[in-house]
């Protein structure tokens, strides 16, 4: 601020410009009369130089004497004016300018004011807006929508420094969830036992709102389950979900006939599916892990009981017939559908594949498979791969943690929290345009697009941290055995990639699939992240990861950023016609690549091992309509024979708004009613998650379209 206050008090003479410097009262007598101001506070007043003087002294830190010459030179320009009314955004305005003809560019920063114009405001209202396809068009979410815009404004103004914010805009780098980047942590991954230990104090203060004991009974502890994460969805950003969820629960089905065991899982299926309360509308992004039995490392585990009690003589062993059945009745409830038949997208059901138990629990890993023959509903967390361990869960569209010791010793105590803080992507194919083929260059590229990313990490790692000592994440920051609850040291800050395809086809001219050596260039990139984070976390002493990125939205942005810089020289997949352009999703094949589907999960797979923070394996299934035994046969091959480490198979689907009915595929026209386009919606699995496509961005439409599909 120094050399822009010098800056502009070099023309300028405090004694003649017309101000008195024992009052700092303005000389305006001999200017006309001023209109009259509609304030930000919806009200008339008299205009005043002075609360310009005093705005720019307070939210820029100007020197007084130069304050003073921007208010006065603004004065004079309003004078010159015949307006009758003026408001507080033109007044911004005219400073702005001022303090940009005064060199004052940081300043300029500092005062300026957030917003929409009125067309896209009313584009919003009319049209909505594709960037999140879980998005309905509402009132809840036009506000939402709005306010991302203010909020993405804010932190690339306000929270990243100008090179980071340059960074993210030219499409170096992309930085998640900008909209919430200065008031929320990303994801987290919750421990049951805690709520059902200590009760429930959703805003977590107990001012606000009532307070709720330990669950007693098995409703409640069902309905504490669905508003703790509700609750929770107000403080992340991110996915919100419980590992172990019918084992931690099955002391409280103990006894229940297997009816009312389903109705239970009923209730809480559909109370994360209708919750319509999320992030400007929206249910709540959520997911629960499923084991079809207790596994071995809890045999001996202490049991929460009903009431908040932690048996002294009764272990989470001696609950395993109840678990077993609580899995089978989620897996009815998800398998029967909603009222209309049509699959629940939240929470999102991720099932356990444990090597020991794959031909024990056969007949439930078939009832799985049957699930995602019909629905494509279950996501797989395959812990077979030597390199998994016991402890593992899953998280939004991919992310992947697993406990260090601290973390062992919360699981221990009932209360393991992992989450990842935030997720900032690099633009892979971006280093093959600039690298010109050498390698040298390539990987000088890389260090400092990740150095970009780290630095960004650690901003919002601080951010977080001031707004826990702010009281603005209230439920983070509640007491959790003597620590808030969100513990800034356990979270991962986390460093993504995408289009790891076209950088090889840029740098060498063969696509991933095509060339042995350009899969094992991939790996050695790949493996170059890895390092580089593991480094970062040795030199800050803080969780870093690497992950792939879902890219529901960046893969889209970056692929037109790329066009538009490098034109026909940019490797992009989709249309380039119509816009639809894309890049392929982290380290995976092309969507729309032949190859056979062994070969594909052979290479996408072959990257699970170093993306341990983060990775998925999507299979896109055909018309065929498999059995459950042989989708199971496939599942156990991919789970024994690959590096898989989570997976998932999608099947497309259309529901006819006439007679409701869904059907699997993509129609033309309803089966059992007849019906035509204007009926159907398609339904397909975008990222992580289910959404109709109609709601999906121009990117990812047509990498839908490209999709090699599978018989299996």
């Amino acid at each position: 601020m120094y050399n822009e206050n010098l800056s502009a008090l070099s023309d300028y003479c405090v004694c003649c410009g017309g101000f008195s410097t024992s009052k700092q009262e303005y000389a305006v007598d001999s200017l006309k009369y001023f209109p009259r101001v509609r304030t930000s506070r919806i009200m008339f007043e008299n205009f005043n130089p002075q609360r310009i003087r005093n705005s720019l002294v307070k939210e820029t830190g100007l020197l007084d004497e130069v304050a003073d010459k921007i208010a006065l030179d603004i004065a004079k320009r309003i004078n010159t004016l015949d307006l009758e009314f003026l408001s507080g955004p033109l007044i911004r305005e005219f400073v702005c300018v001022a303090l940009l003809e005064n060199n004052l560019e940081r300043s300029r920063a500092r005062y300026t004011r957030l917003g929409l114009p009125l067309f896209d405001v009313d584009r919003l209202i009319s049209a909505g807006d594709k960037e999140n396809a879980n998005l309905q068009h509402n009132p809840e979410t036009i506000h939402k929508l709005a306010a991302d815009t203010i909020f993405d404004q804010y932190t690339l103004l306000n929270c990243l420094p100008p090179h980071l914010a340059d960074a993210h805009i030219a499409g170096a780098i992309h930085v998640h969830d900008l909209e919430y980047f200065a008031t929320r942590p990303f994801c987290q991954e919750h421990d049951l036992r805690f709520f059902l230990k200590k009760g429930l104090v959703v805003d977590g203060q107990g001012v606000h709102t009532a307070v709720a004991g330990p669950a007693k009974h098995a409703e409640v502890a069902i309905l504490h389950a669905a508003k703790a994460l509700a609750a929770a969805q107000t403080n992340w950003a991110g996915g919100q979900g419980y590992d172990f969820f019918n084992v931690w629960l099955a002391p409280f089905v103990q006894g229940m006939p297997y009816e009312r065991m389903k109705q239970l899982a009923q209730m809480f299926i559909y109370e994360m599916s209708q919750m319509y309360v999320a992030r400007g509308g929206q249910t709540v992004f959520s997911s629960i892990a499923l084991e079809c039995a207790v596994p071995k490392i809890i045999w001996n585990m202490p049991a929460v009981l009903p009431g908040g009690k932690v048996s002294e003589s009764e272990t989470y062993f001696d609950y395993f017939d109840e678990a077993n059945a609580f899995f089978n009745a989620i897996l009815d409830v998800y398998m029967g559908g909603d009222y209309l038949g049509k699959p629940f997208n939240f929470p999102k059901c991720e099932v356990k594949l444990r090597p020991e138990y794959l031909d024990k629990f056969e007949r439930e890993y078939v009832k799985v498979a049957a699930l995602a023959a019909k629905f494509g509903t279950p996501y797989f967390l395959n812990l077979c791969p030597s390199y998994m361990p016991d402890i593992v869960n899953s998280q939004c569209c991919r992310l992947i943690f697993a406990p260090d010791s601290d973390e062992l010793e919360d699981f221990n105590k009932g209360a393991m929290r992992m989450g990842s803080l935030q997720v900032v992507t690099v633009n892979l194919p971006r280093l093959g345009y600039e690298a010109n083929g050498n390698d040298g260059k390539l990987f000088e590229l890389l260090n400092n697009r990740m150095d970009l990313a780290k630095d960004v990490l650690l901003i919002k790692r601080d951010v977080i941290r001031k707004r826990m000592q702010g009281g603005t994440l209230p439920f983070c920051s509640m007491d959790c055995f003597g620590e808030p609850y969100l513990n800034l040291d356990k979270q991962v800050l986390n460093v993504g990639f995408v289009g790891l395809n076209e950088l090889l086809k840029i740098h060498l001219g063969t696509e991933l699939h095509e060339d042995p050596n350009a899969w094992r260039f991939g790996l050695r990139v790949i493996r170059h992240m890895v390092e580089r984070v593991n480094k970062y976390a040795e030199e800050t002493g803080y969780r870093f990861g690497c992950i792939q990125t879902p890219a529901e939205s960046c893969a889209h942005r970056l692929a037109l950023v790329d066009r538009k810089i490098f034109g026909d020289d940019a490797i992009v997949q989709g249309d380039v016609g119509n816009g639809g352009i894309y890049y392929t999703n982290s380290s995976h094949v092309r969507p729309s690549a032949g190859v056979p589907l062994l070969d594909r999960l052979k290479i996408e797979s072959s990257f699970h091992p170093l993306t341990k923070g983060g990775a998925i394996m999507h299979i896109w299934l055909g018309e065929s309509n498999p059995s459950a035994e042989s989708i199971w046969s496939f599942i156990k091959r991919v789970a024994t024979e690959s590096l898989a480490a989570y997976f998932a198979l999608t099947r497309d689907m259309t529901i006819c708004r006439s007679c409701n009915s869904v059907e699997a595929n993509l129609q033309v026209q309803c089966k059992r009613c007849g019906a035509g386009n204007d009926y159907l919606e398609h339904w397909s699995r975008i990222t992580g998650y289910y959404q109709q496509l109609r709601g999906w961005n121009a990117g990812k439409v047509q990498e839908f379209k490209d999709r090699h599909r599978y018989t299996v």
